[in-house]
C-alpha cells in the first residue's frame, strides 16, 4: 500500500491546482508555527547552551508536510499535525520560565488554527483520495480490493 494512494509526484503535482482558501490558510499557519517554533528553539538553545541542531529535522519534515497540505495530500494533514504537537511538546519541555510558555501558547493557537482550517466540511473534497484536483476522476481498477487500489496508466 502506498502513502499517497493516487501515486502523484511526491512534491506536487506538475500542473497544480489552486487550493480552496482554508487550504493556503492552514498551510501559511503550519509554516508559520514551524518559524516560531525555530525561532523558539533558537532562543532556548542559546539561553540554555544546549545544543538542539537534531531539532532542525522535524522542523524541516514539519515544513514539507505544511507544502504537502497546500498540495492537497491527504496523508500530509495527519502528518503535519502530529510533528506540530510533538513540536510544541518538545519545546514546552525545555521552556524555563512565562515568557518560554507565551512562544508555546502562540505555536499551539497556529496548530489549532490550522487544524481547525484542514478538517473543515467545505474543503474535505480537496482530499479525496480518489479525485484529481483538475475535476477528472482517476481511473481505478474495481477489481482489485478497496485498499489496494492501483491506477492504470
Amino acid at each position: 500500500m502506498a502513502i499517497d494512494p493516487t501515486h502523484l509526484p511526491i512534491f506536487g503535482d506538475a500542473d497544480p491546482a489552486d487550493p480552496p482558501a482554508p487550504v493556503r490558510v492552514a498551510s501559511t499557519l503550519l509554516l508559520a508555527h514551524v518559524a516560531v517554533t525555530g525561532g523558539h528553539l533558537a532562543l532556548l538553545a542559546n539561553a540554555s547552551g544546549q545544543d538542539l541542531s537534531l531539532a532542525i529535522v522535524p522542523m524541516g519534515l514539519s515544513a514539507w508536510f505544511a507544502l504537502s497540505v497546500r498540495a492537497g495530500r491527504d496523508w500530509a494533514r495527519a502528518a503535519a499535525l502530529l510533528l506540530a504537537v510533538l513540536g510544541v511538546v518538545l519545546v514546552l519541555g525545555l521552556s524555563t520560565g512565562p515568557v518560554d510558555l507565551v512562544g508555546v501558547a502562540l505555536s499551539m493557537l497556529l496548530v489549532t488554527a490550522a487544524a481547525a482550517q484542514m478538517y473543515r466540511a467545505d474543503v474535505r473534497d480537496y482530499f479525496q483520495p480518489g479525485e484529481s484536483h483538475l475535476g477528472e476522476p482517476d481511473e481505478v481498477r474495481a477489481d482489485v480490493a478497496p485498499d489496494n487500489r492501483t491506477r492504470h496508466h
